[in-house]
């Protein structure tokens, strides 16, 4: 006779005896890795929408001609554009990346979140040249941040999930495997980079700023670019360079004003001072170059982004104790926060540059058919400065400095703050001449080497 499991056994007499009996209950092979990852990382994606007001300019031959021979000139016209897009929450107290292109010029930005809440966007910065921009909000409470996955960690051909808003669908998401990892982008006909990640998880307008994400929920690139004419190829710029570029975007001097004076950099797997400034508080607290940062306030940092993302939450007159390395021997201090020193950017445009620049007022603004928050117009150039070696004439606008956009003398500062002597920075120009009746505009980039 046949020996029956002892688990049977078991639960026959029971039966016989009355008493009750669960089965254990059976593993769902619902809930795979690939939903376990989008539970873990679609609540930190969100939805972008813009409202950017659009004036347009003079250009119909017919109005200039009444304009030269009868004074007379139709009133500006103006319209909203809107678009969509998407983001990616990156700290939790509301710092949120996505790609420049969906936020440039936007009058009004609005972030939905997963549970629907609404809340509107601050612009903080950004970069046209690698496309992304950070923006803020102000939430009630702390955010769900996504995770950072480690530069490099990426296989060919593993599964990869795509998370984000196409069309303007909240909570989109689509599945594919990575497809390669070294595919070339350029800008304005330069090679920005040389490592985007190509997917064939569905990536469609709207996409744009959204999460590409591995089977661990993990962040690995930013969905920024879908080729029309083809089928299944979509890119992304990869988390090893989202990283660097958010450690600038996200610094606390550009962010919220609060000078802390030190650059750190990953090097060889340990986050390490690579300088610092003078008459900062990280040089009165003691930092050195080459000190490696361990601990923040008591608790392992990550990485730069991490790290940057711990000041953020700090303002003026508030303390970091820090604790490095130094020597091989492990050493703490304290850093007192400030509020960054005031430059003016207009100064630093005539120091570094030699361009005396003035906003463009509504006269302005007329006079050259373009609107009124354009840019900045130059003034003055000094003969045989840096501008002026780059071909810069007085009369030009510039609407751009170092991917920033010129909003106000506070973003010349902003552009212009770290550029050190030496370094090439890349001005967008344009100019508008009247030829008769026709008004004629040119737009160019310009690299000026700053001294």
């Amino acid at each position: 006779m046949r020996k029956l499991p002892v688990f049977f056994g078991v639960f026959v007499l029971c039966q016989a005896l009355g008493c009750a009996v669960e089965l254990p209950a059976p593993s769902s092979v619902r809930r795979d890795a690939t939903v376990l990852a989008i539970e873990k990382a679609y609540r930190t994606v969100v939805n972008i929408s813009t409202e950017r007001i659009v004036r347009r300019g003079y250009r119909d031959p017919f109005e200039d001609l009444l304009y030269e021979f009868y004074g007379y000139r139709r009133p500006q016209r103006t319209y909203t554009s809107y678009s969509l897009g998407s983001g990616v929450i990156v700290e939790r107290s509301g710092y949120i990346v996505t790609n420049q292109h969906v936020v440039e010029r936007a009058s009004k930005i609005s972030v939905t979140l997963a549970d629907g809440s609404k809340h509107e966007a601050r612009y903080v910065n950004g970069t046209a040249k690698h496309d992304l921009a950070v923006l803020k909000i102000e939430p009630k409470q702390p955010l769900p941040a996504i995770e950072l996955a480690a530069d490099g960690d990426l296989m060919l051909g593993e599964t990869v999930i795509a998370l984000g808003d196409p069309y303007g669908l909240e909570n989109t998401i689509s599945r594919g495997v990575l497809s390669a990892k070294n595919r070339k982008a350029t800008w304005e006909g330069e090679v920005v980079f040389e490592d985007m990640l190509q997917t064939d998880a569905a990536i469609n307008p709207g996409n744009s700023g959204g999460a590409l994400i591995n089977l661990d929920g993990q962040l690995i690139g930013i969905n920024t670019a879908m080729m029309a004419e083809a089928q299944g190829i979509g890119f992304a710029i990869p988390v090893q360079r989202v990283r660097q570029i958010l450690s600038e975007l996200l610094s606390p001097e550009k962010s919220n004003g609060v000078w802390f004076g030190a650059q750190v950099a990953a090097q060889d797997g340990r986050l390490t001072v690579a300088a610092v400034q003078k008459g900062s508080p990280a040089e009165h607290a003691g930092l050195q170059a080459g000190d490696a940062i361990e601990q923040v306030n008591g608790e392992p940092v990550r990485d730069v982004v991490d790290f940057e993302s711990r000041l953020l939450r700090k303002s003026a007159g508030e303390e970091v104790s820090l604790t490095f390395q130094r020597g091989g021997k492990s050493r703490r201090a304290t850093v007192t926060l400030a509020a960054v020193p005031k430059v003016s950017g207009f100064d630093l445009a005539w120091r570094k540059l030699g361009l005396r620049l003035q906003p463009v007022t509504a006269d302005l603004a007329q006079a050259l058919g373009v609107a009124a928050s354009q840019g900045m117009i130059v003034t003055e150039v000094e003969r045989s400065g840096p501008a002026w070696e780059a071909g810069v004439r007085r009369g030009l606008v510039v609407s751009r400095i170092g991917g920033l956009d010129l909003r106000g003398e506070s973003d010349v500062a902003a552009a212009l703050g770290e550029v050190a002597t030496g370094d090439a920075v890349t001005m967008t120009v344009f100019t508008s001449v009247r030829r008769g009746a026709f008004l004629l505009q040119n737009v160019d980039s310009v690299r000026v080497k700053a001294r």
